[in-house]
């Protein structure tokens, strides 16, 4: 079943491909999803967590959590929002720092998978490039 948002950017701030199929991609992308670690920062520990939800309805995300085993409902392309989330720890609180969110979309092209992303807003740090890095160290 495909899986598309039916307001997904027009304007594409990147496109490649992934040489692997596209359950291959799928399985990866559900491995990404939930995940955090940790680094020190200039101003102490920050913790990066990525959050991750797919097309339902034509009109609305679903957490990847509420659809599973994604690889079995989930065939042609996919739009994903990525939630790339960085908060500072300190010993008192939690500080949001950052926020970036990314609209994504994977075709079916036999052994490769076509990817589209695109930022949403301009808020954030990261940029296309950084999440095809990420996508592609999660994939290979």
């Amino acid at each position: 079943m495909r899986r598309i948002y039916h307001r997904f950017p027009q304007s594409i701030d990147l496109d490649f491909e992934l040489n692997r199929p596209f359950l291959e991609v799928l399985a990866c992308i559900a491995r990404m999803h939930d995940t955090h670690t940790t680094t020190r920062g200039a101003d102490g520990l920050v913790k990066e967590r990525m959050l991750i939800q797919i097309a339902d309805g034509r009109t609305q995300f679903l957490d990847l959590n509420d659809l599973a085993p994604l690889t079995e409902n989930v065939a042609e392309a996919a739009d994903f929002r990525i939630d790339l989330q960085r908060t500072l720890l300190t010993p008192e609180k939690k500080l949001p720092v950052k926020e970036n969110v990314f609209f994504l979309r994977i075709v079916d092209k036999g052994a490769v998978t076509e990817c589209y992303i695109a930022k949403e807003g301009r808020l954030g740090d990261l940029d296309a490039m950084d999440l095809r890095t990420m996508l592609k160290g999660a994939c290979e």
